[in-house]
């Protein structure tokens, strides 16, 4: 897709009325978007149904999952190439949800699974009112692929009952994958030769003809073999009548307390999604050195969810499958995801009927295609090699997610991405500096030429100076001043590196010098920015007054003469 690129000052607005890509919306495009919407429906219906089975709820409410929910995206969104819609993993997260609350595939089930998508909208625009786009850093990277890979492995072995003709099993997924397999002699022969012919189809033709509609091909094949080999007689089950037009169910069922129950799992959902989403949206933006709002997001994610909910579909989230379909396609503009909805509209109306005999084997081979790309335990791998502690990271939310269930693997995910952050904030990189003939002050230890300066300590922070990193860098500061003999006469400390410093590392750090100048040794600071040097000034602390007006450049500090040739150097106070 090509995506015009807008001006710094049409990427500042907020979204108005008529989005920008419209506005500037050539006629030229249309053929192209026209056949981009075309192909992208091709894929949307046959995996929508298929997700909707992974939600538990019956096959039309995928569809209508669909419409206002890519509409409201394309509507508000940043990133022009990103398709908002039914996804995998958000319909797993759902039937976790929901599924303790209510029998599956039931009139209650369909309800709470709609008031879920109303709350995960709430729950969205309520983040974007606060500015909130951060929440998407809540998965650290390896957690968030451990959890991809865990939910993976759960959407695969949840759809191979259907794959063999059998009721799903009880239990954790490892579980299941026993039960199934244990199983094999009350397989339905039909049933695995649909199921696994189908599947074998859909991996070939995305192999040998990735342009190809497989899914509906696949689908179209079925529905047509169907009949003419009386597979339903030979207890293959089939989707059954599906019915035309929106045939919503009663929301009186829900109760305040099922409202209270669903709202943990939607800030889950939330959490995950935006998550997904965002990632793929930043990839298409940095491939065309566009930007994406975070929060802008934020609102559009919400406006989509709420789409969904209000038509009782499920949650949507972004899908970098379908989005690449799209731009395989000739995409120019969101024109291309209007077109799809319209589309499912038309299909949702009229032609529900043409998939009555569409076989369950056949939506489980769907899935598991679309699906099995997910499940890369090399990546996983790959963090052993290059950093242990990201490894177990992921390792554990993967086995959160396998042993124990989804919703399980988010929470571990969130707390072990917090630990992570902790963990890195509290043992931040503290550089000695020295001088180097080139390149003025660096880092000793990284750059070879580079020489002490004598009785100087020259320390840099990395990193914001806070409550859980400040213990490291006083214990550095320390070791490097009052616990040698000789002692040095100066201490520069560079804060060109520290964009933040609060209250407790300040206290820390007054304290600090109050002890290096009760030992004789001069500190300086150096290179504080303006949101520092104010902080600094509004605590008062008489020790900090040199880092409230510091010496622009670590040179100057060290040049300026000491002490003793200049009563009141820069940053000591009188």
């Amino acid at each position: 897709m090509d995506v015009a690129r807008p001006t710094p000052a049409a990427r500042s607005r907020r979204p108005t009325v008529v989005p920008a890509w419209l506005r500037g919306y050539r006629t030229t495009w249309l053929t192209r978007d026209l056949v981009a919407g075309l192909t992208l429906w091709a894929l949307v219906v046959p995996e929508a149904m298929a997700y909707a089975s992974i939600a538990g709820v019956p096959a039309q409410f995928g569809l209508y999952s669909v419409p206002l929910a890519v509409l409201a995206y394309s509507w508000l969104g940043s990133s022009q190439r990103l398709f908002v819609g039914p996804s995998s993993t958000i319909a797993a997260l759902t039937a976790t949800v929901v599924a303790p609350l209510a029998a599956t595939a039931t009139d209650q089930y369909v309800a709470l699974t709609a008031v879920l998508s109303l709350l995960v909208g709430a729950v969205f625009f309520g983040l974007a009112a606060l500015r909130l786009g951060f929440i998407s850093r809540l998965f650290a990277e390896p957690v968030l692929d451990g959890f991809i890979i865990g939910l993976g492995v759960y959407v695969v072995v949840g759809q191979l009952p259907k794959l063999v003709g059998m009721e799903t099993p009880e239990g954790s997924t490892l579980m299941q994958l026993w039960e199934v397999t244990t199983s094999a002699g009350s397989w339905n022969t039909a049933a695995v030769t649909v199921g696994v012919g189908s599947l074998a189809a859909l991996l070939l033709l995305r192999r040998y003809a990735p342009k190809a509609p497989a899914a509906l091909l696949v689908v179209v094949l079925a529905l047509l073999l169907v009949p003419a080999l009386g597979l339903e007689d030979k207890g293959v089950e089939i989707v059954g009548t599906i019915p035309s037009g929106f045939a919503f169910v009663s929301w009186s069922g829900v109760t305040f307390r099922d409202v209270l129950d669903l709202l943990p799992g939607a800030f889950g959902i939330v959490v995950v999604g935006f998550a997904e989403g965002l990632a793929v949206a930043k990839a298409y933006a940095a491939k065309d050195r566009t930007t994406v709002d975070a929060n802008r997001e934020l609102l559009a994610y919400g406006a989509a969810s709420v789409g969904a909910g209000v038509l009782q579909g499920f949650p949507p989230a972004g899908s970098l499958s379908k989005s690449a379909a799209a731009e395989d396609s000739g995409a120019r503009t969101p024109m291309a995801f209007v077109t799809t909805a319209g589309l499912v509209t038309l299909t949702v109306l009229f032609l529900t009927g043409l998939f009555t005999n569409l076989p369950e084997p056949v939506l489980g081979a769907i899935v598991i295609s679309a699906v099995i790309g997910m499940i890369t335990p090399r990546r996983i791998w790959h963090l052993h090699q290059v950093r242990v502690p990201d490894f177990w990271l992921a390792l554990s939310a993967f086995l959160g997610v396998v042993l124990i269930e989804v919703m399980a693997g988010v929470l571990i995910g969130i707390v072990l991405s917090l630990v992570l952050l902790l963990q890195r904030m509290s043992t931040p990189h503290v550089a000695v500096l020295g001088r180097h003939p080139e390149r003025g002050f660096v880092e000793i230890d990284a750059n070879p030429g580079t020489t002490p300066v004598p009785r100087t300590v020259i320390l840099r922070t990395d990193g914001p100076l806070v409550f859980a990193s400040v213990d490291p860098v006083i214990d550095k500061l320390t070791s490097l001043t009052l616990d040698v003999e000789p002692r040095p006469a100066r201490v520069v400390i560079d804060f060109d590196s520290t964009s933040e410093i609060d209250v407790t590392a300040a206290d820390a750090l007054a304290t600090a010098v109050d002890d290096l100048r009760a030992a004789s040794i001069d500190v300086r600071f150096a290179g504080a920015h303006a949101g520092v040097r104010q902080y600094a000034a509004r605590l008062g602390h008489e020790q900090l007054a040199g880092l409230a007006d510091p010496y622009p450049t670590v040179a100057a500090a060290v040049d300026d003469p000491p002490e003793l040739d200049h009563p009141h150097p820069k940053g000591i106070a009188p």
